[in-house]
């Protein structure tokens, strides 16, 4: 695995298997073809400290079809679903593949799993009160938007921006606080790619942006991340 950079975390704590890994899967990234998943997984099963989360992002998704593709609604949200349960097929395939004692340590989690965690319910109201209230967090939430999509968003108005955005502020909570899954807190999370998203998540970790909103959000655990891209 090739790492380029690391969030509140060091090579050394890795190594000695301080973390429970989660990786996420997102629909739109082309990156996580069949084949980078499974050195993903595998990579992660020799560092976790107990075992390994696979979080399918799925349902959230349906916002990227609403807003680009036109679709309305329930169309997005049925597409969405399908294509998290191919993925999750095309999961359990490489974890079939896998030595049987290695198999139990994979754990596969769909969107509305993560929201169903006491992190994510602590935080995402918090964080959308923050988004209607506060015009400088709102534009920090726009200009990830408009960074990670560039041209493709070039001549929206606010409404499909603010519609964009609903996708960051949903994925925010497990970033601060992990992904809770079965009474364990899964908290690095190897991703290949780093944004603006890194900046505002480290930052209100350590209070340097929106302190007041860091406060509120009572951010309690410990969670790493690592640009992280496959030999």
């Amino acid at each position: 695995m090739r790492i380029e950079k690391y969030f509140n975390c060091t090579q050394d704590e890795i190594d000695a298997r301080q973390f429970n890994f989660f990786v996420g899967i997102s629909l739109g990234n082309k990156y996580f073809s069949k084949e980078n998943i499974e050195k993903y997984i595998l990579w992660a099963l020799d560092k976790t400290k107990d075992d390994v989360a696979i979080l399918i992002a799925d349902e959230i998704h349906a916002i990227n079809y609403e807003v680009f593709d036109g679709y309305s609604a329930e169309r997005a949200a049925s597409v969405a679903l399908r294509k998290g349960t191919e993925i999750e097929v095309m999961i359990n395939e490489i974890k079939n593949s896998l030595p049987k004692e290695k198999r139990h340590l994979i754990k596969i989690a769909k969107w509305r799993d993560y929201k169903e965690s006491q992190f994510y319910k602590d935080s995402i109201s918090v964080i959308v009160e923050e988004f209607e209230n506060d015009t400088e967090f709102h534009q920090y939430i726009l200009d990830i938007i408009k960074e990670n999509f560039k041209k493709r968003v070039d001549g929206f108005g606010r409404d499909k921006l603010d519609r964009l955005a609903a996708y960051i502020i949903d994925e925010l909570p497990f970033l601060l606080n992990g992904l809770g899954l079965e009474g364990k807190n899964y908290n690095l999370h190897p991703y290949p790619g780093s944004s603006l998203l890194d900046d505002l998540w480290m930052g209100l970790r350590q209070k340097t942006i929106f302190p007041e909103l860091a406060e509120k959000l009572k951010i309690i655990n410990k969670v790493a991340q690592i640009e992280a891209y496959v030999d």
